[in-house]
Parts: structure tokens; C-alpha cells; sequence
């Protein structure tokens, strides 16, 4: 069973402090795995902003989550991958890992530079319009259904997880895949 099923179990069961502890053992296994990465910052920030957890331990959270940001971000931050799926994550609650907002945009408008055809990343970078503005509405939309269409672009954002599940239901409106 490969790491990503393991920790899928326990996040799932909601074994919080076990999953930390496993992807802190496959990251110091492999230090420069991108994916371990990007999956303990989304573990970390879902369990400080979304999950029930043990609220004596939240401030040993929020410095893991800021140590493995940190980490990571010096590691992959030319990384068009890491930078759209940590800057979502970043999002829920940017300050866990010291950002600013406009940070976390920028995080995302990089994604798509780096990649400019890649519609995942530019989805991302779409992030940053103002939803008042109907052709910015209507750019979204077009660009949903555009990755919809396209099954192996859901299947490289499942490939990444719980960050994966919470990115197509949050940012591309598809629940129970």
C-alpha cells in the first residue's frame, strides 16, 4: 500500500495525530517528495480551520503547519504544482503559514505563468477576479467547464488526495465523485 492510501485511511478515520506523525516519517524519508508536502500542509490547514481537534494541541498544529510551509515553499516555490495546490490550501486560512492574501494570489497567478495552458492552474488564478463583474463570472464558468470536459485533468487533482476531494466539491462543484 502506497503512502497516499495509508494516509487516506487515516484521515478518513480521523486519526489526526497518526496522520501527522506518518507523513512527518514519509517526509523525512524522502525530503524532496512534492506530493508529501502538499498533502501534510492540506493536513495540517484542514485540521486548523475545518476538523474537530484536540485544542490543547492547536498551537503545535499551527507551528507544523507553519515549519512545512516553510519547507516546502523554499523547495518547490518555482513549482507550478505545488504553487496552485499549497496556495488553495494556503486560502482557507493563509495567516497558519504567515501569508497575506495577496501572497496566496500571487502564489496562484505564478501557477499560471508558469503553465499558461494549463486550465487547472488557470482556474486558480481566476481565484483572484471579483465575482461582481459578470464577464469575470462568466470567465470562471467557462473555464469549469472546460476541466470538466476533461478527465484527465479531475484525475490530476484527485491524484492529490483530500486537497484533491476538497478542490473539485469547493472550487469545481462536483460532490460525491
Amino acid at each position: 500500500m502506497d503512502w497516499k492510501q495509508v494516509l487516506r485511511k487515516l484521515e478518513h478515520s480521523k486519526y489526526w495525530d497518526e496522520a501527522i506523525e506518518f507523513m512527518q516519517d514519509v517526509i523525512a524519508k524522502d525530503p524532496n517528495n512534492m506530493d508529501a508536502y502538499i498533502a501534510m500542509n492540506y493536513l495540517l490547514m484542514n485540521l486548523l480551520v475545518e476538523e474537530n481537534h484536540d485544542e490543547t494541541k492547536h498551537d503545535y498544529y499551527e507551528i507544523l503547519a507553519k515549519k512545512y510551509f516553510d519547507e516546502s515553499y523554499a523547495k518547490f516555490s518555482d513549482n507550478p504544482e505545488y504553487l496552485y495546490f499549497t496556495g488553495k490550501t494556503a486560502g482557507m486560512s493563509e495567516w497558519f503559514f504567515g501569508l497575506e492574501a495577496e501572497d496566496v494570489e500571487a502564489m496562484l497567478k505564478k501557477a499560471s505563468v508558469l503553465e499558461p495552458d494549463n486550465l487547472v492552474y488557470k482556474r486558480g488564478s481566476y481565484s483572484c477576479l471579483s465575482i461582481c463583474d459578470p464577464k469575470n463570472v462568466e470567465l470562471i464558468n467557462s473555464c469549469i467547464k472546460k476541466i470538466l470536459e476533461k478527465p484527465e485533468l479531475l484525475d490530476f487533482i484527485r491524484s492529490k488526495g483530500a486537497v484533491g476531494e476538497y478542490l473539485l466539491e469547493v472550487h469545481f462543484e462536483i460532490r460525491n465523485y
